[in-house]
């Protein structure tokens, strides 16, 4: 007979042992208080839109500026700013139309016009920085798994970011993008041709329609009065640049329709000997240029703003009398709104223009810069549920990141310093740029290992 002790030890030894947290499952316990990067902006994306609503409408009203604009825009007499010439109120014949574009006029006039120095700076940075958020919108628009989906209408969007504000709009848009769009969760590079990938045709047009829709309307918009254009004409200019987001969707899909007709008809002889193209590596060669195309349009905007802003005017010859009155500010005034206090009220319209654009492009490219992270994250981390059997392990990824297999904290020094390089070299969109680019990259190695 067995001794007491001896089924004691038995049943002990028979006992389940606790599991480590480095099993073979995989599975690492997450306390209660640590929460994922996409729920974090999840929760900072609306709150980013209420804040952008404060830092501008609630703002704008407060510090005297909208005051100061609709009592200008309902004079009787009223003057274009800095002329003696009166000011537009009809450009459409429609009433609505003609009162909104008004507004929008008396508001971008101090815009355009180099007199305030640390307006004028941040308008060089700024042109460049929403040329680049217009760009990757637009772009994020034509993926094929955003095709027919709500984020797919980006005309529409830019319409209402451009007659309510770009802080405002563009954080409840990237919300609606990460809820509805594929795009914006984990999948393996076998499913890249059906989520990622934009027509190629689409990445070839997308800078010329973005140079035609935007550029070149902010340019004329520049044109100087009543040296170069009248101050009819330019007024007539400024209200051309404000539904820049409608141009360049007609724009875009003119080119698109001509484009494809004429490749047909070129094609149409050979094509049945031709083997197909593969998809995949066509997107990527395609979404270089266009990443290019954009991180050009930054640097080359924000490079000269920032170096005039941080240049003493001593510093300049004095044959570029204009460039030393640009550098005249300081790089905290070109830069930095105030501290958005209700009672402050700003010293003169061109300021409180100035505030309204800081606080916008602030908190839009905040916004923009926590959806890129979230996408880059996403290419960064595979899902093993996905395919067990073909899914690399986590630690790949992160060699892919950051040059050697590391830990977490690597992963998030390596982005640190990538975004405060490029936002340094190309202002908060560069990084937003890097970032997305090199997502795309993360995923083409996805794409040749055919996982």
């Amino acid at each position: 007979m067995r001794t007491l002790s001896s089924v004691v030890s038995e049943i002990s030894s028979a006992s389940p042992k606790p599991l480590h947290s480095g099993s073979s499952i995989g599975y690492t316990p997450t306390a209660w208080y640590q929460f994922s990067v996409r729920t974090i902006v999840l929760v900072l994306l609306p709150l980013l839109s209420i804040a952008g609503g404060y830092g501008t409408m609630v703002l704008g009203g407060a510090n005297g500026t909208f005051p100061h604009l609709m009592g200008l825009l309902d004079s009787e007499n009223a003057l274009f700013p800095g002329s003696s010439d009166p000011l537009l109120k009809s450009y459409t014949g429609i009433t609505a139309i003609d009162r909104q574009l008004a507004v929008l006029v008396l508001f971008f006039a101090p815009v355009v016009d180099l007199s305030d120095s640390p307006l004028a700076l941040f308008c060089i940075f700024g042109s460049g920085q929403f040329a680049a958020a217009w760009t990757l919108l637009v772009m994020e628009s034509l993926r094929m798994g955003n095709k027919s989906k709500l984020v797919s209408y980006i005309g529409t969007v830019g319409f209402i970011l451009q007659n309510i504000s770009f802080a405002v709009t563009v954080p409840l848009y990237l919300l609606l993008h990460l809820f509805t769009s594929p795009v914006a969760k984990p999948f393996p590079g076998t499913h890249a041709n059906s989520v990622l990938l934009v027509p190629t045709l689409d990445l070839a047009i997308l800078p010329i329609s973005i140079t035609l829709g935007y550029i070149v309307p902010t340019i004329l918009m520049g044109l100087q009065f009543p040296d170069i254009v009248s101050t009819a004409t330019h007024q007539k200019l400024i209200a051309l640049w404000q539904p820049f987001p409608i141009w360049t969707m007609i724009i875009h899909l003119v080119l698109r329709s001509c484009s494809s007709r004429i490749s047909k008809m070129l094609t149409k002889e050979d094509e049945g000997n031709r083997p197909p193209a593969p998809q995949g590596a066509s997107y990527l060669s395609m979404a270089k240029h266009v990443y290019r195309f954009v991180l050009a349009l930054c640097m080359i905007t924000h490079l000269p703003a920032l170096l005039l802003a941080a240049l003493p005017a001593s510093m300049l010859p004095a044959s570029a009398d204009h460039l030393a009155a640009l550098a005249s500010g300081r790089v905290s005034d070109v830069y930095i709104p105030y501290f958005p206090l209700l009672s402050h009220k700003v010293d003169s319209f061109p300021t409180g223009v100035l505030t309204f654009l800081q606080w916008d492009l602030c908190i839009g490219s905040t916004a923009l810069f926590l959806w890129s992270l979230v996408l880059y994250r996403n290419a960064t981390t595979e899902k093993t549920i996905i395919d067990p059997n073909t899914a690399l392990p986590s630690y790949v990824y992160q060699q892919l990141l950051s040059g050697e297999a590391g830990q977490r904290q690597e992963i998030w020094k390596t982005i640190a310093w990538k975004t405060a390089v490029w936002t340094l070299l190309a202002g908060p969109m560069g990084a937003v740029v890097i970032l997305l680019w090199r997502k795309d990259e993360i995923v083409r190695q996805k794409v040749k290992q055919g996982i």
